[in-house]
């Protein structure tokens, strides 16, 4: 775990971004954390050693770890979640199961595939995620064991 929250603070670093206090916890709580966090739950554990670290700090701090690729952000029905970027180093998207939240890379892009925009329209980004109940949940509902 220790490897994962270093690579992280070393990361930062390569992208010249100061390392604080603040930010050494963030790294802290993906590097104990497999799956989604939502931001409420990273400014508890912060407020535990920074008293008074306010909330738009700490979701500023994790909008900035997007930004330079080291933390994904998700929007789920019942809000935003983030988690460490999986393994794939290229542009991707991904299934997620709304049940046991575990996600699967899609591994070309919807937009590079043939979606063409309207005319005259610019894309500047995009997001693409498709959200269901993977095999191993829906078998559970079921009361099937997937092997």
């Amino acid at each position: 775990m220790e490897s994962q929250w270093g690579g992280m603070v070393e990361a930062m670093q390569a992208h010249g971004i100061r390392i604080t206090t603040q930010r050494k916890l963030i790294a802290e709580v993906f590097s104990f954390t497999k799956g989604f966090v939502i931001p409420r739950q990273i400014h508890s554990f912060i407020a535990k050693y920074i008293p008074g670290v306010s909330y738009d700090t700490v979701y500023r701090n994790l909008r900035l770890l997007v930004k330079i690729g080291l933390i994904e952000q998700f929007d789920f029905k019942e809000g935003i979640r983030f988690k460490v970027r999986c393994g794939l180093d290229h542009h991707h998207h991904h299934f997620i199961c709304t049940e046991c939240h575990k996600t699967y890379p899609l591994d070309f892009c919807p937009i590079d595939s043939g979606i063409s925009p309207p005319d005259a329209f610019e894309v500047t980004s995009h997001k693409f995620e498709i959200y269901g109940i993977c095999g191993e949940c829906v078998g559970k509902k079921r009361g099937l064991v997937l092997c």
